[in-house]
C-alpha cells in the first residue's frame, strides 16, 4: 500500500475538499457550581467555535494546543494541552467497548446438513464444547451450564465486595481589586464664584469638584447633618484642617469552596456491578463590595450499574443559589460610579440617612453607595435548579445504541429595588422577576462499524430532541411573557479510516436536519466534510510526522430561549441619563425569525519533531448569514434577522513537551499566536448603523465593510489635511453628528503556558499579550467633566496653552487658552465645554495589555503506600495587569453584558484571587 500513497493523496482530496480540525477536546463542563448541565455553552476564544454539553456535562470541541476554552459567560476557563486532544474517532471509540461477533454452531443443524459416522465412545468426533467465555481458573468454577445442545458455561464463584472510597476538597480565596481610574485628591466639591474657588456644601446639590484646594479650608465645628466636624471655611489657625475622605468600595474579602464526594459500589471479582456516587458541596464567593456575597449549595447523586449487558446510568442534581444582590440593573456600577465621583470633601460611611429620612449623599443628583446596597431582606437573588437523567447503551456486536433522557427545571427570583431619594427614582422602584424555565431533551444514537483497525467505515445516526419553555414575569409592569421551542436534529454522519505503517487518513461525511417550531424556515440540508491526511516517519526519520488537515461545516442555530434581552435598553438613553436604567421590558417573541445560518472551512497542517516538538497552523473562515440582534420598534423590543458578517483568521501553536532540565526535573513550553477579524458584509434595509449595545450618544454599530461592534461617537472637526480646526475661543471645535471612532478587534493575541515538574511539585504559569485594538473610555471622560479625574486635577492651573490646528480661514491657531478660569463659568473649562461625555474621540484608547493570568504551585502527597492522596495547590490568578488606557482591565463589559468589549463607562474592576486548595481522596 505504501506504493500507493501519491495516487491515494489526490483522490482523497479531490473526494472530500474538506475536514474539522482533527483534534478535539473531550471532557465534562460544569456549572459555576460544578453541576451537569444540558447545553452549557463551552466557548472556544481561539477559534471563536462553540459546542453545547449534553445531560451530563459533556462535550466534545474542535481545538488545538494552547486554545482557551471558557464557559458560564467566561467565569470558568481551560488551556488546554497537547496531551489533552485527541481525534475525534478516538473519542466516540473511547465511550463504548468494542465486541466480536462469534460463529453460531448448533448439533441439530449440523445433523441435518452433513451425514456423519458417529462414534459415541469417541471424544475427539463430539461437537460439545466449553464456551470460550468460560472463567479460565477451575478452581473458582462455581457451576457448569449448558447454553444450548452442544455448549457449556463454566461459571465462576465470584465474591462481592463493597467498597467506598471519595474524596474531600477544600479551598479558601482572597480577592482584591485590580487597577482602577486615578482620581484628584486635591480639590473640594464646588466651583468658581466672581473669580474665586468656593467650597459647596452638598445641601446646594453641587456636583462639580472645581472648588478650592483642601489644604486652605477647615471645619467650622458646629453641627452639619452632612459632616460630623461641621462646614468647611477657610482655614487660619486654630481652626481643625479639613480632612481628605477615602470612599472607596472595595475591600479584600474572603470566600470558601468545600465539596465531598462519597462512592459506593458493589464489586464480582474485578467488574464494578454498580456505583452509587454523592456528591455535597457549598460555596461562598464573595465580591470586592461591602457585604456583597452568594452562597450557591448542591447536592448530586449517580447511580451506574449493568443489567444484561446493558448500561445503565441515573443521576440528579439540586443547586440552589443565593445573592445578596446581581448586577441585572446596573447596581454594581452605579455604585461605583458614584463612590469615585465623590468629592473628597464629603465622606459616604458617616451616615446614610439624613434627619428627614432621606440618603444622606453629597448631592440630591447622586446617590450614596452604602445606601444602594442598603436593604431589608438579606437575599434579592434566589436560583433553584433540579435535572433528572437517564442514560442507557447497550452493543450488539458492531451495533451500538445509546439512549439519553433527562428533564431540567429553573426557577430564578430577583428582587430589583431602589428606595426612595434615589436619583431618577425619588419615590423608590421595586420589579420582582420570576423566571421558569423546563426541558426536556431526548438523544437516541445509533452506530454500525465496519472493517478493522487497517480500514474501518463508521455509519451513525444521532437523533436529537429539544423541547424547552420559558415564562418571565415582571411585576412593575404587571407583564408575563412566554415562549415555549421545540426543535429536532437528525444527524447522518459517515466515517472512513485507513492506516498502515507510516500512513493514515481519515475522511468524514455527513448532513443535518434542523427542524423548529419556532423557526421561519427548517432545514434540511446542512452538509459537512472532513479528512486528514498524515504522513508518519517522514524522509525515514523515526518519529517525525506531517498531517494536512480540512473542514466544511453548515449549521443552523436560534437564540436561546432562557437569555434575556432586557440590557439591550441602555440603547435608550443617553449616558448622562444612566441613572434612569431600570430593565424591565423582554423581547415580545421568539418565533418568526429565520436560522442563523453558518457556513464554516478550515485548513490546517501540524509538524510533529520527535516526541517533544509541534508545530502547527490552522486558517478559519465563518461566514454567518441572518444573524439575529435586538431591536425597539414600537416601543416593543424584538429579534430580527439583521447582518451577515464573516468571522475569520488563523492561529499558529508551538510546544516542546517534556524537555528536561535535569534529574526528576521537566519543562513544557507552549506558545500560541491568534489573529481574527469579523467584518460585516451585509445589513438588513432600515438597520444601518444601529446600536448592538452602549447608550444613544455613544454605542458599538455594524456598518457594511466594518468590524462588527466598531464604536460610533462624537468627533473634532478636521480639515482635508486631517488638522484640528479651532474655534474663535480657542478650542478644538466639536463637529456635528457621530462617526465611527473605535475598532476593539486586536491585532493579534498570544498566549504562554509555562510547566515545570520536579518529583511531586509543579509549578504553571499562564500569561498572555494582547496587541491592538481600541476601546472607548466613558469612565475617563466623566470624571474628567466632573474634575474628580487625577488629569482634570493636575492640568487644571496650566495657563495660556495653545492647541495645534487651524482656525476656520485656514490660518495656524494662535490663541492662548485657560484649561481653567475662574472668571469663567464652570462649564466652560478645558473638560466640560463640550458635555458630560466630552468629544468621544478625544477618549479613544489602546487596549493593549499583558496579564499574567494564573501561577500555581501544586505538590502530591501520598498516604498509606498510595492508597489515599493528599494534593495541595497554591495558586495566584491575576497577579499582574499592563494596560494601555486608564480604566478598568479591558476585557471588562459594559455593564456586564457579553457584547460589550470596547465600552468603559464605570466597567468593574476585575480582581486578583490568591487562593489554597487542599484535596484529600481517600
Amino acid at each position: 500500500m505504501k506504493k500507493n500513497y501519491l495516487l491515494l493523496l489526490p483522490f482523497t482530496i479531490t473526494l472530500l475538499q474538506a475536514q474539522n480540525s482533527q483534534l478535539y477536546y473531550s471532557g465534562k463542563f460544569l456549572t459555576s457550581k460544578d453541576k451537569e448541565q444540558n447545553f452549557l455553552k463551552v466557548y472556544n476564544k481561539n477559534s471563536g467555535i462553540y459546542e453545547l454539553t449534553d445531560e451530563k456535562g459533556f462535550a466534545i470541541i474542535a481545538a488545538k494546543p494552547y486554545d482557551t476554552l471558557v464557559w458560564n459567560q467566561g467565569k470558568n476557563t481551560h488551556v488546554i494541552s497537547t496531551y489533552e486532544l485527541k481525534e475525534l474517532k478516538a473519542i466516540l471509540e473511547n465511550q463504548t467497548g468494542n465486541r466480536n461477533v462469534e460463529n453460531i454452531y448448533s448439533k441439530t443443524y449440523d445433523s441435518l446438513v452433513s451425514k456423519e459416522i458417529r462414534d459415541d465412545f469417541s471424544i475427539e468426533k463430539t461437537k460439545t464444547r466449553l464456551s470460550k467465555r468460560s472463567h479460565s481458573y477451575f478452581e473458582r468454577i462455581r457451576q457448569l451450564k449448558p447454553k444450548n445442545d452442544s455448549l457449556y458455561i463454566l461459571k465462576r464463584l465470584n465474591q462481592k465486595t463493597l467498597l467506598f472510597n471519595g474524596s474531600f476538597t477544600t479551598s479558601l480565596d482572597i480577592k482584591n481589586r485590580n487597577g482602577i481610574p486615578g482620581t484628584q485628591s486635591k480639590y473640594v466639591q464646588g466651583r468658581s464664584e466672581n473669580g474665586s474657588l468656593v467650597w459647596k456644601g452638598p445641601e446646594t446639590n453641587e456636583m462639580f469638584s472645581f472648588g478650592p484646594d483642601i489644604s486652605t479650608l477647615g471645619f467650622d465645628g458646629l453641627a452639619y447633618e452632612y459632616d460630623q466636624n461641621g462646614r468647611l471655611i477657610p482655614w487660619v489657625d486654630g481652626v481643625q484642617h479639613a480632612r481628605k475622605y477615602n470612599n472607596s468600595l472595595f475591600k479584600t474579602t474572603v470566600g470558601y469552596n468545600n465539596q465531598l464526594n462519597v462512592n459506593a459500589f458493589i464489586k464480582e471479582g474485578y467488574n464494578e456491578k454498580i456505583r452509587l456516587s454523592l456528591n455535597l458541596g457549598q460555596q461562598k464567593n464573595q465580591m470586592y463590595f461591602i457585604d456583597q456575597f452568594d452562597i450557591t449549595n448542591t447536592f448530586k447523586a449517580k447511580l451506574n450499574t449493568e443489567l444484561n449487558g446493558y448500561s445503565i446510568n441515573l443521576a440528579f442534581n439540586y443547586e440552589q443559589e443565593k445573592a445578596t444582590n446581581t448586577n441585572r440593573i446596573g447596581l454594581f456600577n452605579r455604585a461605583y460610579q458614584n463612590s469615585l465621583l465623590t468629592p473628597i470633601s464629603f465622606s459616604n460611611e458617616q451616615n446614610i440617612l439624613l434627619n428627614n429620612g432621606s440618603q444622606r449623599s453629597y448631592s440630591k443628583d447622586a446617590d450614596n453607595p452604602s445606601f444602594l446596597f442598603e436593604q431589608d431582606d438579606k437575599y434579592r437573588y434566589q436560583n433553584r435548579e433540579r435535572q433528572f437523567s437517564l442514560n442507557v447503551g447497550k452493543s450488539w456486536g458492531n451495533f451500538k445504541l445509546n439512549i439519553s433522557q433527562s428533564y431540567e427545571s429553573n426557577n430564578i427570583w430577583n428582587r430589583d429595588q431602589y428606595k426612595p431619594s434615589v436619583y431618577g427614582f425619588s419615590n423608590g422602584v421595586l420589579n420582582e422577576r420570576i423566571q421558569n424555565n423546563s426541558l426536556y431533551h431526548s438523544n437516541i444514537l445509533g452506530s454500525y462499524a465496519l472493517g478493522d483497525y487497517d480500514f474501518k467505515n463508521t455509519f451513525s445516526l444521532n437523533f436529537i430532541l429539544n423541547d424547552r419553555k420559558s415564562d418571565v414575569y415582571n411585576s412593575f409592569i404587571n407583564q408575563k411573557y412566554q415562549y415555549q421551542r421545540t426543535s429536532q436534529d437528525h444527524i447522518f454522519n459517515y466515517n472512513m479510516d485507513i492506516r498502515d505503517y507510516d500512513f493514515e487518513a481519515g475522511f468524514n461525511l455527513g448532513n443535518s436536519f434542523y427542524i423548529s417550531n419556532t423557526s421561519l424556515n427548517n432545514n434540511y440540508w446542512l452538509p459537512k466534510a472532513n479528512f486528514y491526511v498524515k504522513f508518519n516517519n517522514i524522509f525515514n526519520w523515526y518519529n517525525y510526522s506531517f498531517k494536512l488537515l480540512g473542514s466544511y461545516t453548515q449549521l443552523s442555530t436560534e437564540p436561546e430561549i432562557t437569555r434575556s434581552y432586557a440590557s439591550y435598553s441602555t440603547t435608550l438613553l443617553n449616558a448622562q441619563n444612566y441613572n434612569q436604567y431600570f430593565p424591565v421590558q423582554e423581547v415580545e417573541s421568539f418565533r418568526g425569525l429565520s436560522n442563523i445560518n453558518t457556513k464554516e472551512w478550515k485548513a490546517g497542517a501540524r509538524l510533529d519533531v520527535s516526541y517533544n516538538i509541534s508545530l502547527e497552523g490552522e486558517y478559519f473562515n465563518r461566514k454567518n448569514t441572518d444573524d439575529i440582534f435586538p431591536v425597539f420598534e414600537n416601543n416593543q423590543l424584538k429579534l430580527k434577522n439583521i447582518a451577515d458578517h464573516t468571522y475569520s483568521g488563523y492561529e499558529f501553536n508551538f510546544a516542546y513537551d517534556r524537555l528536561r532540565l535535569g534529574d526528576d526535573f521537566y519543562s513544557i513550553q507552549k506558545v500560541s499566536f491568534f489573529k481574527y477579524k469579523d467584518i460585516v458584509d451585509k445589513i438588513a434595509p432600515g438597520y444601518k448603523n444601529i446600536p448592538v449595545s452602549g447608550f444613544k450618544d455613544i454605542y458599538k454599530t455594524l456598518t457594511e465593510g466594518q468590524a462588527l461592534g466598531a464604536v460610533m461617537g462624537s468627533y473634532f472637526e478636521r480639515n482635508v489635511d486631517g488638522q484640528l480646526i479651532i474655534d474663535e475661543l480657542g478650542f478644538p471645535k466639536k463637529a456635528e453628528g457621530m462617526k465611527m471612532i473605535a475598532d476593539p478587534t486586536p491585532d493579534f493575541v498570544m498566549k504562554f503556558t509555562h510547566s515545570f515538574a520536579y518529583k511531586n511539585f509543579s509549578l504553571d504559569i499562564n500569561w498572555e499579550w494582547k496587541k491592538g485594538g481600541q476601546l472607548w473610555n466613558g469612565t475617563q471622560a466623566v470624571l474628567d467633566y466632573y474634575g474628580r479625574s487625577s488629569d482634570s486635577g493636575e492640568d487644571r492651573n496650566i495657563k495660556n496653552y495653545v492647541f495645534q490646528g487651524v482656525q476656520a480661514n485656514g490660518t495656524v491657531n494662535q490663541i492662548p487658552v485657560d484649561f481653567y478660569d475662574p472668571n469663567l463659568n464652570v462649564l466652560e473649562t478645558r473638560w466640560t465645554r463640550y458635555g458630560y461625555l466630552g468629544v468621544a474621540e478625544n477618549y479613544i484608547q489602546k487596549a493593549d495589555y499583558v496579564r499574567i493570568s494564573n501561577i500555581s504551585l501544586s505538590s502530591n502527597f501520598p498516604i498509606n503506600y498510595g492508597k489515599q492522596n493528599l494534593k495541595l495547590t497554591f495558586y495566584v490568578n491575576n497577579l499582574m495587569l499592563w494596560q494601555a488606557s486608564k480604566g478598568a482591565d479591558p476585557n471588562q463589559n459594559f455593564y456586564d453584558m457579553d457584547n460589550g468589549r470596547g465600552l468603559d463607562f464605570f466597567n468593574l474592576p476585575s480582581f486578583k484571587t490568591f487562593g489554597c486548595i487542599v484535596s484529600l481522596k481517600f
